[in-house]
């Protein structure tokens, strides 16, 4: 019962401090998960930050349904869900019951414009992890070049190009970027 409680508070504290969406939610869950709890490895997380984006529902909800399963099974799932998304009920509720206050507050404005930045960082910071995990295959730990992967650098270039330059769909980009890693990957072969 002690790990489902772990389970629902580390959670809940993911979904309460994680401000700007999925994304910015990244370092922090790997934070508690990954390096604090040791719940999954780094190449988990980063193999299921690209099944989260791909099966439907926010990022946050999947990653708790799958830590959980992993740690404490359906009830782990349950707990973990019901700590992610509690923080996010609550403050709606609160908002809702008090629009008029807080829509034309000073402070609250202040608030939100000095997060912004923070948020963007997050991400930031979210896309250097995953660069790192994927392309250069190492940590900023111990970073090294003898695992650079230009499959997948070439893959993430193809990917950035069609969709600045055609605006495609994110499923359809998703569906293309299946295709190279099939050529790339489960074709050794010819590359």
């Amino acid at each position: 019962m002690s790990e489902l409680l772990t389970l629902f508070f580390v959670y809940f504290e993911i979904g309460l401090f994680t401000i700007g969406g999925g994304y910015a939610m990244i370092p922090l869950i790997q934070q508690e998960i990954v390096n604090h709890y040791h719940w999954i490895t780094l190449q988990e997380f980063t193999d299921f930050i690209a099944i989260a984006e791909s099966t439907p529902g926010p990022f946050a909800v999947n990653t708790a349904t799958f830590v959980g399963m992993r740690v404490g099974g359906l009830l782990g799932a349950f707990f973990a869900v019901l700590g992610c998304i509690l923080p996010s009920f609550i403050i709606i509720l609160i908002i809702a019951k008090w629009l008029k206050n807080f829509q034309d507050n000073k402070f609250v404005k202040g608030a939100l414009y000095g997060m912004m930045p923070v948020v963007i960082a997050l991400i930031l910071n979210a896309v250097f992890i995953l660069f790192l995990n994927n392309v250069m295959n190492t940590t900023l730990s111990d970073f090294s070049l003898a695992g650079f992967d230009w499959k997948a650098l070439v893959c993430c270039g193809i990917a950035a190009f069609i969709y600045y330059k055609f605006k495609i769909h994110p499923i359809l980009l998703i569906v293309i970027c299946a295709g190279l890693g099939l050529i790339f990957y489960g074709l050794p072969t010819l590359f």
